[in-house]
């Protein structure tokens, strides 16, 4: 009899993440959700990143590849996607020490909160993910895994740890608001207890791309000098433009600013769209909380800004699959 094993994953636009859990074995990962097809499986791979055979090309996927190669579409439903994800099955069964042939596979993934909410276009993501019922034949870093995804789970993004804690929650008696910043999206989302209020699910572009631009925008502007990508990337996380080794100190306060500015549009656009934030718990997550993790907490003091943000959507996924085939 094949092992249950139940494998999450939040593919987003920036990064790719995952947890497994079996009866006995637990494995997570995360990855840089950038691809780039390559012309041979002739490289040496460095750590966060792969090399992935899909039908006939391969591709390189992860931490080595370019900024340039990110996706900035509005849809999941691009091989782009499919390709990240099942990266992530077959790590994690790696990591687990698990073989493919072994293990019956209960899959959730993400999906846009547009794609939940319609079930054409939700039913069309399944069954993409699904590869039609056909089975999955796929090669990682030169090992071969052949596995088949049925009856899989879609998950909508921007329900942060509310299915987590759901107990706590539920004995709590709370409203929650969930405010998700991602690579390309903010999503916005009221619990009452632990139902979704499906009226207030909304989305915006003030994702963390949208602020790199205008970044890249005003170093231009203010010191005439022209970034790429990856250079955006760096001077995000470093909080300060170098120049030859050289910190530019006028910079630091030029890119609080930006930050801050971004925030202010996150938090507008929700007012906007009937958000008060009055008698309500109100949690950030994302791998974008992180990044404006000391802006957050001067605007909203109270709130709560997850810990490990990246991972807060993929572990209520898990527990949904937990409460389905009872693990």
């Amino acid at each position: 009899m094949k092992e249950t094993v139940l494998i999450a994953v939040d593919s987003g636009k920036y990064a790719t993440k995952a947890i497994l859990k079996s009866k006995d074995r637990q494995a997570i990962t995360i990855f840089r959700t950038k691809m780039q097809k390559v012309a041979s499986n002739e490289m040496e791979i460095q750590t966060g990143s792969f090399l992935v055979q899909h039908k006939e090309n391969f591709y390189l996927v992860g931490d080595a590849v370019s900024e340039n190669h990110t996706n900035h579409d509005l849809t999941k439903k691009l091989d782009f996607h499919k390709i990240c994800i099942y990266t992530a099955i077959a790590e994690l069964l790696r990591l687990a020490n698990l073989k493919p042939e072994d293990v019956k596979i209960h899959l959730a993934v993400n999906a846009p909160i547009s794609t939940y909410n319609d079930s054409i276009s939700k039913q069309s993501y399944k069954d993409f993910i699904e590869n039609d019922g056909d089975p999955i034949l796929f090669q990682l870093n030169n090992q071969v895994y052949y596995f088949h995804l049925k009856d899989i789970t879609i998950a909508f993004e921007g329900m942060g740890v509310v299915y987590d804690e759901m107990e706590a929650i539920k004995e709590k008696n709370v409203t929650t608001t969930v405010i998700d910043i991602g690579g390309l999206n903010t999503t916005f989302c009221t619990f009452d207890k632990i139902t979704p209020v499906f009226d207030s699910m909304v989305v915006s572009n003030l994702g963390i791309s949208l602020l790199k631009a205008k970044l890249a925008k005003l170093i231009n502007e203010h010191f005439e000098i022209a970034v790429n990508q990856n250079d955006l990337e760096r001077i995000l996380q470093n909080g300060y433009l170098a120049v030859g080794g050289k910190i530019n100190e006028e910079s630091k306060q030029l890119i609080q600013g930006v930050k801050a500015e971004h925030f202010k549009e996150i938090i507008a656009f929700a007012k906007g769209r009937g958000y008060t934030f009055l008698n309500m718990d109100v949690q950030f997550v994302g791998g974008g909380s992180y990044m404006l993790f000391d802006i957050i907490q001067k605007e909203f003091p109270n709130a709560r800004i997850v810990i490990n943000p990246q991972f807060a959507n993929v572990k209520s996924f898990l527990k949904i699959l937990e409460i389905k085939h009872g693990l």
